[in-house]
């Protein structure tokens, strides 16, 4: 599905995947649920859901790039 933050999600990986960029965001589960999650960034603060699950998504990947 495609959202108005599935854009910005698709420019991040281009940039840093290029050709592969496509395939990634198509197989990856962790970005089809990044890209759910968001869909409603920008509707209004009563619109969106809660955030706290993608928090806590951040911090286990900050915490893994940190080692």
């Amino acid at each position: 599905m495609v959202y108005e933050f599935t854009t910005k999600i698709n420019e991040i990986l281009k940039r840093h995947f290029d050709n592969t960029s496509v395939d990634i965001f198509d197989k990856s589960h962790l970005l089809q649920y990044i890209n759910i999650k968001t869909k409603s960034v920008n509707i209004g603060a009563k619109a969106r859901g809660s955030f706290a699950n993608l928090y806590a998504v951040y911090v286990v990947v900050e915490d893994y790039l940190a080692k």
